[in-house]
């Protein structure tokens, strides 16, 4: 059985309603990205804690991770948050992991557009006599001047292909998301009629 099949056939036992709200929330979401790629998301703060949190956790293997940590956790989050959902027989995971993770995209992608500039606070984890942890680079100005055929003077170019791949992945969620609400409401649609004819 393919993953369509499968995902058919569990929506078919699923209620709707719940859960198309969440999708015509997302979608508002993806409509406020869409116009402004820097709009405010209910992610931000959970995020800006898992990417602070993803420094100290990769910085073990070397300064170059300890730098990179945080977008990597930043992204591996959502998808590990899928993965747990989808064990549990939930593939409403799929959009939802979808959507939290291009949102992520779109975050990762107004910093790399900053590198440059420098324009957006700094947040940073540990304090030193009191002060906080002196930043000798943002993750960016450390990541893009050490990826091989890439600087800093790329930073906006980056941002874009990121943010341009950030796009797919929403609508692609929210589209998918919608087609397994719509399946959910046309089985129940079909539950209905049966029953009526059995009247």
């Amino acid at each position: 059985m393919n993953l369509i099949s499968m995902i058919e056939n569990w929506s078919e036992g699923r209620s709707g309603m719940a859960r198309a709200a969440l999708m015509m929330l997302l979608a508002f979401l993806a409509v406020c990205l869409t116009v402004n790629h820097s709009c405010w998301t209910p992610f931000a703060a959970l995020d800006l804690v898992v990417h602070e949190v993803g420094h100290p956790l990769f910085s073990s293997l070397g300064e170059w991770m300890h730098y990179a940590g945080g977008t990597i956790l930043q992204l591996a989050v959502p998808i590990l948050a899928a993965i747990v959902l989808l064990k549990q027989g939930e593939y409403f995971a799929l959009p939802l992991g979808g959507v939290w993770f291009a949102v992520n995209m779109f975050e990762i992608a107004r910093y790399i557009a900053d590198t440059r500039a420098q324009e957006l606070p700094l947040v940073t984890l540990g304090f030193s006599g009191g002060e906080p942890v002196e930043v000798k680079f943002t993750d960016w100005e450390y990541l893009l001047d050490r990826i091989p055929g890439l600087s800093i003077e790329y930073d906006t170019d980056v941002a874009l292909a990121v943010r341009i791949a950030a796009y797919m992945i929403l609508w692609g969620s929210i589209l998918l998301g919608a087609w397994m609400v719509w399946v959910m409401f046309k089985a129940k649609k079909e539950n209905i009629q049966k029953r009526l004819k059995n009247i």
